[in-house]
């Protein structure tokens, strides 16, 4: 694969992880675009991945992440960290967060990745796979934290692609930011478009 980001973000796998990877993207017919910035290089950034509709975006993501070598951070509910799923989590970069907790939600996530010198930190705005009305803010938050823009990823299920978009820089104008970042995203077919 020709996607390109900074060698510091090497996850350094085991390779048959990565050619078991790289399988899975190809036999799905699946492409990795785009390439994450130099600029990054021994840096945490914010990547967001829409749009989110069903569990095959995270299928897709992980198959990309492996066939890559990508070292990535991404949080979870708490309850499915358990057991080998929670330990093959984990292993992926999962970051278990009890979503009871809302106001905590995001300082959790800063206290579990303010030790990782670098490292890029996905998250789905929506939020969930279901058709929301209102997107998450923590990924704002997070990436004003940070000191970092928000790169946009994207899932388009017609092309089979997953694109990593240049870096949005953020205004300070949170609802502005928001409006511009989905407008981005209509460009993308999700897997259930009425979800979207």
């Amino acid at each position: 694969m020709s996607f390109k980001f900074p060698t510091s973000y090497k996850a350094n796998r085991p390779k048959p992880f990565q050619w078991l990877g790289k399988i899975l993207m190809k036999l799905s017919g699946w492409k990795i675009k785009g390439h994450i910035s130099d600029f990054y290089e021994n840096k945490k950034f914010v990547a967001i991945v829409a749009p989110h509709t069903s569990n095959w975006d995270a299928v897709v993501g992980l198959s990309a992440i492996a066939a890559v070598d990508l070292k990535v951070y991404f949080i979870g509910k708490h309850t499915v960290f358990k057991g080998l799923l929670g330990k093959f989590m984990k292993y992926m970069g999962g970051i278990p967060v009890d979503r009871s907790k809302p106001g905590g939600l995001i300082q959790d996530l800063l206290n579990q990745i303010k030790d990782k010198k670098n490292g890029l930190i996905g998250l789905a705005p929506e939020g969930t796979r279901s058709k929301v009305d209102e997107w998450k803010t923590g990924f704002l938050r997070i990436a004003k934290e940070l000191n970092s823009g928000v790169v946009l990823v994207s899932l388009d299920f017609l092309k089979k692609e997953l694109v990593f978009g240049e870096e949005f820089k953020l205004s300070g104008n949170d609802k502005q930011d928001l409006l511009d970042i989905k407008k981005y995203y209509e460009a993308f077919t999700p897997r259930h478009i009425k979800n979207f």
